[in-house]
């Protein structure tokens, strides 16, 4: 390392320190911070869902799910306005400075992008392509399409003729809640949350895209579930610092296969010890609600749930079941302090190459990006709930256009860390201090190189990230 290099380092350091000190002091906590920052990561319960509700909110109709609608070739024949408002040259109500887009044409594109590597381009090789293909292999196999909300498939199937006749006698609800935590764990969860079945967050009516088929949880559901199940998996921090390139793409597919396996294993589980049990994927319902409903975490201002120490950088199943406990016995909902922290900051909308992240100061209690407003242009979400809303149209035609499911929102938002003693201490501060520290820690991130994106040296270090030998 050169003298200006080492000199840089010492002032980055040096600036370090200073934010940190400076943070644990405005909080009150320069003594005893271990405990503190563990009662902060651990967040606050709250009784009810820890976002204003509109009272008349409904649930969302799977057929206008995006990726439900950009894979439908019947949906697209039903809603012909869908990809008209993205198309300029028919004159259709379409956003400020789009240009014209098919979403099934997308789709395809998106789908074949393997097939246009390019081993001098840096990110999309054949290398990069095969890791992604590879971490989807397990998934496809075990249960194919679910990724694109397909239900009823492979291990996420309805079929309950496997369920035992006999319960296994729980002395209460403490020692069930504990058997399922500990088959989650076995299974590889790295986090656990259990809470009742809220219609609010289930698809109604469903829809399985590959018959074209309209579902109904009264008719074509095998059970009333009572309690839904949510597990998190943590992606590859390496990969996702590549993000848009494939690599991130590819960690993204291993959290799917992940998922995968964790959900039918857990409803396998349930079934074999009397329980009615379906896993699910991105199929059924909100995955991010009902993780923030079991306490794992907050939504974000990019949509995805932050979950402390991990930040966005999770993927997320659940399971359906009859089982049921006492009420005392279920997950909360918890407050961290990071939608406080996301009105502050906007790294991830800032960094949004296809500017689909919404650059409001305040959540709103539904869409505010430029064409909300017409029911033909904002037909995708779940309007009622205060939130910062992303246009997920302009999210996926980028998809398309990159070849790989980007991640950029992920990997530049500051609570995607590794898990060093100084970003715990940033995550326990910023649930409680206040705005001013919050873009403090922002530029922090900034100046230390976290959360770059674009960048072909981290492909680099990705590929090296696996081998622990001397490259001199």
């Amino acid at each position: 390392m050169s003298e200006q290099d080492k000199l840089v380092v010492d002032e980055k350091r040096r600036q370090l320190l200073k934010i940190s000190a400076g943070t644990v002091a405005g909080v009150g906590v320069l003594a005893g911070a271990g405990s503190w920052i563990k009662n902060r990561v651990d967040g606050i319960e709250q009784d009810e869902f820890p976002v204003e509700l509109s009272p008349d909110i409904r649930p969302m109709d799977q057929r206008n799910v995006l990726l439900t609608f950009a894979i439908s070739q019947a949906l697209a024949k039903k809603h012909p306005d869908r990809n008209l408002s993205f198309s300029a040259d028919t004159g259709g109500p379409i956003a400020p400075g789009e240009k014209p887009f098919n979403f099934q044409d997308g789709m395809m594109r998106f789908a074949t992008a393997h097939t246009r590597a390019d081993n001098n381009r840096v990110g999309y090789t054949q290398l990069d392509y095969s890791l992604e293909a590879a971490s989807w292999w397990s998934m496809d196999n075990l249960a194919p399409s679910q990724s694109g909300g397909v239900p009823n498939s492979g291990v996420f199937s309805w079929d309950q003729s496997d369920v035992v006749p006999h319960k296994y006698p729980f002395k209460d609800s403490v020692e069930k809640v504990c058997a399922i935590k500990t088959a989650a764990k076995t299974f590889g969860a790295v986090r656990v949350g259990i809470c009742r079945r809220d219609k609010r967050w289930d698809y109604d009516p469903l829809y399985d895209v590959m018959k074209e088929e309209t579902l109904t949880w009264e008719e074509d559901f095998p059970f009333e579930p009572k309690t839904v199940i949510v597990m998190l998996t943590e992606m590859d921090y390496e990969a996702m610092a590549t993000a848009p390139m494939i690599p991130a793409s590819a960690t993204a597919a291993m959290g799917y296969t992940n998922n995968t396996i964790q959900a039918g294993a857990m409803a396998k589980f349930l079934r074999g010890i009397g329980y009615q049990a379906v896993g699910s994927g991105n199929d059924m319902g909100s995955s991010v609600a009902y993780a923030i409903a079991a306490g794992l975490g907050e939504g974000a201002r990019n949509g995805t749930l932050i979950a402390p120490t991990l930040g966005p950088r999770v993927r997320i199943s659940k399971v359906y079941t009859d089982l049921e406990l006492d009420d005392a016995a279920y997950d909360k909902p918890r407050n961290f302090g990071i939608m406080e922290f996301c009105e502050h900051c906007k790294r991830c909308a800032e960094s949004c190459p296809s500017q689909a992240i919404s650059m409001d100061d305040k959540p709103s209690m539904g869409p505010t990006y430029p064409g909300s407003e017409d029911p033909e242009y904002a037909w995708q979400g779940q309007p009622g709930i205060r939130k910062f809303y992303s246009d997920s149209k302009k999210c996926f035609k980028f998809w398309a256009e990159n070849g790989g499911d980007c991640g950029i929102c992920i990997s530049s938002c500051p609570w995607n860390k590794p898990d060093f003693w100084h970003h715990r201490l940033i995550d326990g501060s910023n649930a409680v201090t206040s705005g001013v520290v919050h873009t403090m820690m922002k530029q922090a991130d900034i100046l230390f190189g976290y959360g770059n994106v674009n960048d072909e040296k981290s492909v680099i270090k990705f590929w090296r990230s696996g081998f622990d030998g001397d490259f001199t």
